[in-house]
């Protein structure tokens, strides 16, 4: 059976780490999927718990050099910068501006303990990955600030040339800041997302008990108790109480909203006022607040098309670097340059070229994206999302629910006969109550409080209407092409131009009759959404469809006061069949309905976008959910996936050319300019932190 572990792993450093990991593991039998992440330091692995467990992969892990384990290092960091900050300054200091007689050996003394404790992490790290067969930035970073280590150590004890113990301790105290700055900038890029997922309460109180208990050993009828200024943990019904409930991480709107008994709750809301007691209905993954969390996590591994190739990239990168490096060296030392001068334009080589940026390009933009995203209550599904969103021509929007409100009322009655308007809506509710159809619900909330007949011989005619037998006396209802089938009547054809002239104000109708004559027609029109054209409006780059089941001349109707092209008449499995077609004329489509209901079709699309489809969301099909039901984020969702990509072009051209820069001078081909180690990993530790910097900036 399929199964799903996700592993923090601390010691992912860079781009090479994360393609060591993917190809460790995915080349492992009974693996499904694997997903490194370097921005959140998590890898996400699908596999077969026929063949593998948990156990397993965390050793096969650590067999690849990394430790799959959430342990907050944060303190051990900190005093680790602070230790090699205080050391590596006088030896900054000394080395730029005091002679002494023994000065070498005081740098010794002073720069040993940082190469020990700071670059004990960098010589761990290149230990693992050499003996996985494979090298990363440790290994660049360790050749590097060793070579300047072992050269100063020789001179010195040797008594001959310069020494560069600045070189080294520099080197390792400004790649420690830079990280450190790194993990300060990435943490508040992940914030927003952080906290969606800490909006879930650790333990809640039975009410029955008063007892506190952990959140997963809540089950389905549980009674909780939430106080005022909680945050409502699972989703339920109130069963006692009532209170002020802020919704807002769900519809938008933060003005609370009273909630009382036998009112629905839902996970991650805030109640405000009172004290209620809910039974709980959903737990664990199946509460909305679980399910959020889990569609970002896993939109988060869902990389899009140009990060696979940077990866692939940054899979050859290193061994590249270490060759032009090696090359280097040679070259000066061909030319006539000492030693030391060669060694230490290597070492600037090899720190300079690290790949962090690069490897942080996407990932850090896409999760500071998505959480920007989520705030405005739009979930997105992955990163290869944002590119083909890029290259949408074409919107269709199903009508009803999505551009209408979803609830049809009777709006008009027509009379034929000598007969109430109250009896033709009761007759027509007799036997609509046995249909399930949305026009059928109008009806019967019209005819509420009525007494109905009773019916027999009910009989449904697939998409034409009802038949059934009132006292004896055959009842039809539905299409006009239904009753003129079964009924013929040549005086109805003034009746019947009055039923278009309500079709052509967009109203559905369906025509009565009984014992064979025509009672009456009942209009009943679908409101369009306050906010569908102000949206559409919005929208007008695109080429703007409606689909509907509606007859041509209610669907021109709404079609008309929204002012985009349709498709009228269209049954429910027709949808996929109308977006195959567009899609083989050459135009991307971004398709936007329920959910549920309109699966298919939300999947044959280029981009499907479930809007405003409740609180069961990881049912919903579709590569974008739209918790709100507001149909101005529409054009939200497209401007913030279009800033994702360019902020993930942004930050991929800028890491090119800080490498394509940055190697040129540190190797020397524009000397007398050149780069010290230390130099070079302030270089490189900028490149890192911009990349997270300008993601930041996303607004």
């Amino acid at each position: 059976m399929k199964q799903r572990e996700v592993f923090y792993i601390e010691d992912m450093k860079c781009a090479s780490c994360v393609n060591r990991i993917e190809k460790g593991i995915g080349k492992i039998p009974g693996t499904y999927y694997v997903s490194a992440n370097l921005a959140t330091k998590t890898v996400v692995i699908d596999y077969d718990d026929n063949i593998l467990n948990k156990k397993e992969l965390e050793k096969i892990i650590k067999e690849l050099g990394y430790k799959p384990k959430a342990i907050d290092k944060k303190q051990n960091k900190l005093f680790k910068l602070i230790f090699c900050l205080i050391l590596s300054i006088p030896v900054f200091i000394i080395s730029m501006f005091i002679n002494f007689d023994l000065k070498n050996y005081v740098l010794f003394l002073l720069s040993t303990p940082v190469v020990i404790v700071g670059g004990s992490e960098f010589y761990i790290g290149a230990y693992k990955a050499i003996k996985n067969k494979y090298a990363d930035m440790n290994v660049l970073v360790s050749i590097g600030f060793s070579s300047a280590y072992i050269l100063s150590l020789f001179n010195t004890f040797y008594r001959i040339g310069e020494v560069y113990y600045e070189a080294s301790s520099m080197l390792i105290t400004f790649i420690l800041i830079g990280r450190y700055l790194e993990e300060k900038t990435k943490s508040k890029a992940v914030s927003t997302i952080r906290k969606i997922m800490e909006l879930q309460p650790k333990y809640v109180i039975l009410a029955n008990k008063e007892e506190k208990i952990p959140i997963n050993q809540v089950k389905k009828g549980d009674i909780i108790l939430i106080k005022p200024g909680e945050v409502i943990p699972l989703d339920g019904i109130i069963v006692e109480g009532r209170s002020l409930v802020n919704e807002s991480i769900v519809t938008g709107e933060s003005i609370p909203v009273e909630k009382k008994k036998g009112d629905e709750v839902i996970s991650g809301t805030l109640n405000i006022s009172g004290i209620i007691k809910i039974m709980v209905n959903k737990t664990g993954e199946e509460s909305f607040i679980s399910q959020i969390v889990k569609l970002i996590e896993e939109a988060q591994i869902r990389k899009p098309r140009i990060q696979r190739i940077i990866d692939r990239v940054t899979s050859y990168f290193v061994p590249i670097v270490i060759s032009i490096a090696i090359l280097t060296f040679i070259y000066w030392i061909i030319n006539g340059k000492s030693l030391e001068f060669s060694l230490i334009t290597m070492a600037s080589v090899l720190v300079i070229a690290c790949p962090c940026a690069l490897g942080l390009a996407t990932p850090i933009a896409i999760i500071v994206g998505f959480g920007k995203a989520t705030e405005m209550g739009i979930i997105i599904k992955g990163g290869e999302v944002l590119e083909k969103i890029e290259k949408i021509t074409t919107i269709v929007f199903d009508k009803t629910g999505t551009l209408t409100e979803g609830k049809p009322k009777v709006v008009k009655i027509l009379k034929n006969e000598e007969i109430s308007e109250e009896e033709i809506i009761r007759i027509a509710a007799s036997i609509e109550k046995n249909s399930l159809h949305p026009l059928s619900q109008a009806i019967l909330e019209k005819a509420k409080g009525m007494r109905l007949y009773d019916v027999e011989d009910f009989e449904e005619i697939p998409g034409m209407g009802l038949k059934g037998k009132i006292n004896g006396k055959e009842v039809i209802i539905g299409s006009k092409e239904l009753i003129t089938k079964l009924i013929n009547n040549e005086k109805l054809g003034n009746f019947f131009n009055k039923v278009m002239e309500m079709e052509e104000e967009g109203m559905s109708t369906i025509i009565l009759s009984y014992d064979g004559k025509v009672l009456g027609a009942i209009g009943i029109m679908d409101e369009i959404k306050s906010d569908a054209i102000e949206a559409i409006d919005m929208l007008r780059n695109y080429k703007l469809i409606m689909i509907t089941g509606d007859n041509e001349r209610v669907a021109k109707a709404i079609a008309n006061k929204l002012k985009i092209n349709y498709f009228a008449n269209v049954k429910p499995d027709e949808k996929m069949k109308i977006i195959s077609e567009l899609q083989s004329k050459g135009e991307k489509v971004m398709m936007i309905g329920d959910g549920i209901n309109d699966a298919p079709a939300l999947i044959q699309s280029d981009v499907g976008v479930a809007i405003g489809s409740g609180t069961d969301i990881a049912k919903e099909a579709g590569d974008i959910i739209i918790l709100r039901n507001d149909l101005r984020i529409i054009k939200k969702t497209i401007d913030i996936s279009k800033k994702m990509m360019k902020k993930i072009k942004e930050n991929i051209l800028w890491a090119l050319i800080y490498n394509t820069i940055a190697i040129p001078i540190a190797a020397g081909l524009f000397y007398p300019i050149t780069l010290r180690p230390e130099i070079a990993a302030i270089a490189m530790s900028l490149s890192s932190i911009s990349v997270v910097i300008n993601s930041l900036l996303f607004k």
